[in-house]
């Protein structure tokens, strides 16, 4: 089985990507087709994939055609008076508009709804990570905050922390200082303000660099510093030193003995806080994040020494993680546009179906067990179902946030409807838009596959 998947290269990858956009998008016109059948809504047509029809059957009872089409591309759901103006009471622009609301607000509900049962059934079989801190560095800037196992990491830089997703999502926007708030293990909260100076190019040693990381206890309009976290590093050497506000400090020395393994000589020196020493400890340690500080650094701002807890609970608190982490996708679909549109993250950031292939193609080809490729494929599936949701809200004419803005036009004008046929005109124009713009991300997609 592994040497097949292995076997199926870019081809398989297609294929896969395909079958699950496929999915997706049905499952989002079955939600739509649904809550037109309950609302007595006649459905012309369902189709899967686009394009000309390859086999089509009519419901004896519904009228529906339903049909599969050449393009493996999506599909639709047509409504009868969807896009014209109908006499008919089985006609969708004929029905009041909460009955409209929710059959345009059904797909974006099957899509949450799918990526929630997927995410369920991972977390239950793999368990999920909370913001429940569950070990902690003894050198490394969370010692400062005096941040201790089973406290909570309840916000930061005004982000709710529900899951690793929330961390890394407030952790980007950081702009060199981030707020935390620590909910204690005995219930009280602190807030801390932590800012990090890099420098990366301090000695002749291109490989050499420092970090200094500022703790502040902040409580209302006080701010009191807490103490400093330095790193020293070269190629064979790092030195931690943890600096209380009073004086008092503590430094980690660890000089390397192989260059093959992440091998150490530890010193270990205490200074009270008149700088006279108290205390050495020697040994030798193994420690991976130690010998990759440079590229833990490079690649994140901010890594304070801390790890979540890693649960599995009972169904009912595997279904609300499951919940809380699709609501974690989605606002990260929010903030990535609000950032495309400020100009904190550029084009690059963005991805489109060839992208995804590529993505499908690296857990593909991963050199992993078969349960673990499989897992990743589903979660991506529960990531791009979200991701698909959260995108169709968005009140562009030609997606469902667009359609259900005339229901509130409508609403505005007390109830004087736009013409369908006006609508589908400017939806029209819209999804030639859309398309174009798909057309760019792909091109974009297909340059950074070049370049890698």
């Amino acid at each position: 089985m592994s040497g097949l998947i292995s076997a199926l290269g870019i081809a398989g990858s297609i294929i896969i990507m395909l079958l699950i956009l496929t999915v997706l998008v049905v499952v989002h016109e079955w939600g739509h087709y649904i809550a037109a059948r309950i609302f007595g809504v006649k459905v012309n047509e369902f189709a899967i994939f686009m394009g000309p029809k390859i086999f089509s059957r009519k419901g004896k009872k519904t009228g529906t055609v339903f049909s599969v089409r050449c393009l493996p591309l999506g599909g639709f759901c047509a409504m009868e008076g969807e896009e014209t103006t109908e006499d008919s009471d089985s006609a969708f622009c004929n029905k009041p508009r909460w009955q409209r609301t929710i059959i345009l607000l059904a797909g974006v509900f099957m899509n949450i709804l799918l990526a929630i049962v997927i995410m369920t059934v991972i977390f239950m079989v793999d368990g999920y990570v909370t913001s429940r801190v569950s070990s902690v560095s003894g050198y490394m800037p969370a010692s400062l905050m005096d941040i201790r196992e089973n406290d909570k990491i309840v916000e930061i830089n005004s982000y709710d922390i529900h899951n690793m997703l929330d961390f890394e999502l407030s952790r980007f926007v950081s702009d060199g200082s981030n707020e935390i708030t620590v909910e204690k293990h005995d219930g009280s909260e602190e807030i801390f303000d932590v800012s990090q100076k890099v420098n990366i190019t301090d000695s002749e040693d291109k490989n050499a660099g420092s970090l200094v990381t500022s703790v502040y206890r902040i409580d209302g309009d006080k701010k009191t510093h807490v103490g400093e976290h330095t790193v020293k590093w070269t190629d064979d050497m790092r030195e931690i030193t943890l600096q209380q506000d009073d004086g008092s400090k503590t430094v980690y020395l660890f000089t390397r003995i192989s260059e093959d393994a992440p091998d150490y000589n530890m010193v270990i020196t205490e200074y009270d806080t008149s700088g006279n020493e108290i205390g050495r400890q020697e040994g030798v340690t193994r420690d991976e994040y130690v010998a990759d500080y440079p590229a833990h650094i490079s690649n994140n701002n901010f890594y304070y020494g801390f790890s979540f807890t890693y649960n599995k609970g009972n169904i009912f608190k595997t279904i609300g993680n499951a919940f809380l982490y699709n609501v974690s996708l989605v606002k990260s679909v929010f903030c990535s546009l609000k950032w495309l549109i400020t100009g904190k993250i550029g084009m690059d950031a963005m991805t489109g179906p060839i992208g995804l292939t590529s993505a499908v193609n690296d857990v593909v080809t991963a050199d992993a067990s078969v349960g673990l490729r499989i897992g990743a494929l589903f979660e991506m599936g529960a990531l791009i179902s979200a991701n698909l949701a959260a995108f169709n809200v968005l009140p562009i004419p030609g997606l469902d946030g667009g359609k259900l803005i005339f229901v509130i036009i409508e609403f505005i004008r007390r109830g004087k409807k736009v013409p369908p046929e006006k609508e589908a005109i400017v939806s029209l124009i819209f999804l030639a838009l859309l398309i174009l713009f798909s057309l760019f991300v792909a091109g974009n997609d297909i340059f950074r596959i070049i370049r890698s």
